[in-house]
């Protein structure tokens, strides 16, 4: 493993709260919630160079208000309002993909390397090595390489840990879409095993959030799907993330039919509606 993994901080300047922008912005209704929120956003894109996005698998995931509402302990309608603030005097920008830049950032952060860290904070082990002048090199080395395999595996540790919440926050987010659009299917109480498994399989099939919600939308709209069928059957959570089932809603195999001599008065869509009419005739 590289040892030159860097551990990062945020660098606020003693009149911070008195910029023009930080003083505007807590002159707003509820400023002080919305100067806190781009806070815990700077902190947040601390070792990614200002940029918000959610790495899921070989994905980039941008992140919604829904998200960072969450990702923040942040009332959802404080971070709407908030981030049209900021997007209005130039604290955030927001790509066409949708991930989130924090332009002002890079001069806020400040950082060191691990082995800095843990010498600074242990020193201990400099203490020995200034002390022990007698003392062998080699040794002096080993127990520098000892020191630095411990600071990896903790740094591995913190990185599992963080992938794990954003991972989990992933899954729920697609939990929350299921449960708000297919209100005609059974709603799920948990993300089971199971089905962190399945989301993840098509995660790395290239399948995005919004495919997903696309699907769900689809079969909320579909007749078939909601026991309109012969057999009274109606897909399930679990049976929408299936791969081979997600496809086939995807490309329409699902979709409500339109039957011919249907009556067209119940079609908005004037064009549909007369090339319906030109065939019955």
């Amino acid at each position: 493993m590289s040892s030159n993994k860097k551990y990062f901080w945020l660098k606020l300047k003693e009149d911070f709260f008195e910029e023009d922008t930080i003083a505007w912005i807590e002159e707003q209704p509820n400023g002080k919630e919305y100067s806190l929120f781009y806070l815990k956003l700077c902190l947040k894109s601390l070792n990614t160079n200002g940029v918000l996005i959610r790495r899921v698998g070989r994905l980039l995931v941008p992140y919604d208000a829904k998200m960072l509402s969450k990702l923040t302990n942040t009332e959802f309608d404080t971070v709407l309002v908030a981030l049209e603030l900021f997007k209005q005097i130039g604290l955030i920008t927001v790509q066409e993909n949708g991930e989130i830049f924090l332009p002002q950032l890079e001069n806020m952060v400040g950082s060191e390397s691990k082995w800095a860290k843990y010498k600074r904070k242990n020193n201990k082990l400099e203490n020995f090595q200034s002390d022990s002048k007698d003392a062998p090199k080699l040794l002096q080395t080993e127990i520098e390489k000892d020191k630095e395999k411990e600071i990896d595996k903790e740094i591995d540790k913190e990185i599992d840990i963080e992938k794990e919440k954003e991972l989990n926050l992933a899954y729920q987010t697609i939990a929350d879409l299921f449960n708000d659009i297919c209100l005609s299917l059974p709603k799920i109480k948990s993300v089971t095993a199971k089905r962190k498994e399945a989301i993840t399989r098509l995660f790395r099939s290239e399948y995005t959030i919004e495919d997903l919600k696309e699907i769900f939308r689809k079969a909320e709209e579909s007749p078939f799907l909601k026991g309109e069928n012969n057999n009274n059957w109606h897909a399930t959570f679990d049976w929408l993330l299936k791969e081979e089932n997600a496809i086939k809603v995807l490309e329409g195999n699902y979709d409500k039919k339109i039957k011919k001599g249907a009556r067209t008065e119940k079609i908005d869509n004037p064009f549909l509606r007369a090339a319906i009419e030109m065939g019955g005739n």
